[in-house]
C-alpha cells in the first residue's frame, strides 16, 4: 500500500519536468538552428554560381567581336581589332555544317589558365575564364548557328554539409547561364545595306532590258586615248568632267584660259609640261583670286599628265602644301 502511494506521489510530483522538457527541446532548437545555417550557406552558394556563370556568359559574348577587349571592362586601344574576317575564321563557322560532319565545338574545362594572343574561339573563352575563381570547376562553350550565336557557361563547387542532412542537400552546387552574341556594327551596316541596295535597284532595270545586255555589241570598243601634248590632255578633260574651254577675267586686262569648265562651276586646268616656278608665281595666284572672290569659279582643280610611261610627275612638298593652303586640288593622272 505505501508502495503504491509513492509511485503515485512521484507522478504527480511536477519538481524537475522543466529539466527533463529542456534535455529533448534543446538539441532539437540546436540541430534545426544548424540545419537553417546551412541551408543558407547552400542557397549563397547557389546564387554565386548563378552569378559567376551569367556574368561570365555575358562577358564571352560581350568581347566575341574582338578578342583584344579586355574581358572585365570590355575597353582595348584603338585600332587593336581581329581583322575584317574574323568571322571565317575567328567564329566557329564549321558548326553551320555539323550535320553533314561531326564537330565537337569551341569549348573549355574550368578552372584554365591564361590566354594566349591568338583569336581561336577558345582562346576567347579561356580570356574569360582565367578570370573566374580557380575553386569553381565546369565547361564554357560556343556555339555557332548562323543566326544564333550562344555562349553557355556551366559552374559547380563541393558543398560540404553534415551527414544528417544528406538526404536534403546536394553535394555540390552547380548554375548555368547563357548569353547570345551580338555583332550591332555588322547589323547595322547589313540593314543599311540592304535598305539602300532595294531602293536603288527596284525599278532601275525591267527584265527584258535586262536580257537586252546581254547581247553581243554590234560596235568595237572606243581607243584609250592617247595623251601626247597639252591640247590632247586639255581634250580628255573636257570629255571626263563634260566641260569645255572658257576664258575667265581674274581682273582689269588679266584672263585665266580654263581648259574645261563643268556644270559645277569647277576649273580643270592640264598640265602637261610645266615648270613649278612658274605655276607658283603666275598660274597659282590666278587661281587663287578667282577662287576667293567665288563669283566665276567654285573650285579649282589641277591635272598633271606625265609625257611617257616611264616618267613621274614631280612635284615639291612645299609646292603642294602651298596649293593646299590655296584650296586646289591636285590629280596626278600615271
Amino acid at each position: 500500500m505505501n508502495k503504491l502511494r509513492r509511485i503515485r506521489r512521484l507522478l504527480l510530483d511536477s519538481r524537475g519536468t522543466f529539466t527533463i522538457e529542456a534535455s529533448f527541446v534543446m538539441p532539437l532548437i540546436l540541430i534545426c538552428t544548424l540545419s537553417l545555417l546551412f541551408l543558407a550557406l547552400f542557397v549563397f552558394q547557389s546564387s554565386s554560381a548563378q552569378h559567376t556563370a551569367g556574368i561570365a556568359a555575358d562577358r564571352t559574348a560581350f568581347i566575341w567581336d574582338n578578342s583584344r577587349r579586355d574581358p572585365i571592362t570590355g575597353a582595348f586601344n584603338p585600332g587593336e581589332d581581329d581583322g575584317l574576317y574574323w568571322r571565317l575564321h575567328s567564329d566557329s563557322v564549321s558548326d553551320l555544317f555539323a550535320f553533314l560532319v561531326p564537330n565537337a565545338g569551341a569549348q573549355i574545362v574550368l578552372p584554365t589558365s591564361g590566354a594566349s594572343n591568338d583569336s581561336s574561339p577558345e582562346n576567347k573563352l579561356r580570356r574569360v575564364g582565367a578570370a573566374i575563381a580557380k575553386d569553381w570547376s565546369g565547361l564554357m562553350q560556343y556555339s555557332n548557328k548562323g543566326l544564333s550565336r550562344e555562349v553557355s557557361v556551366n559552374v559547380n563547387r563541393p558543398f560540404h554539409k553534415p551527414a544528417y542532412a544528406d538526404k536534403w542537400l546536394l553535394s555540390e552546387v552547380q548554375s548555368g547561364a547563357y548569353s547570345q552574341v551580338v555583332d550591332p556594327v555588322e547589323s547595322i551596316r547589313i540593314i543599311d545595306l540592304t535598305r539602300t541596295f532595294i531602293s536603288e535597284v527596284k525599278g532601275r532595270i525591267t527584265p527584258r532590258a535586262a536580257l537586252a545586255t546581254f547581247v553581243e555589241p554590234r560596235s568595237a570598243p572606243q581607243q584609250r586615248t592617247v595623251i601626247n601634248s597639252h591640247a590632247s590632255a586639255a581634250r580628255y578633260l573636257q570629255a571626263l568632267v563634260n566641260g569645255s574651254e572658257q576664258t575667265v577675267r581674274v581682273h582689269g586686262t588679266t584672263d585665266r584660259q580654263v581648259d574645261a569648265l563643268d556644270a559645277n562651276e569647277v576649273a580643270h586646268q592640264a598640265f602637261y609640261t610645266f615648270n613649278e616656278s612658274q605655276l607658283r608665281n603666275v598660274q597659282m595666284p590666278k587661281d587663287a583670286e578667282l577662287l576667293q572672290a567665288g563669283t566665276q569659279i567654285k573650285g579649282v582643280v589641277w591635272h598633271f599628265f606625265k609625257q611617257s610611261s616611264k616618267d613621274t610627275v614631280t612635284l615639291s612638298a612645299s609646292f603642294r602644301q602651298e596649293l593646299q593652303r590655296k584650296g586646289i586640288v591636285i590629280v596626278i593622272h600615271e
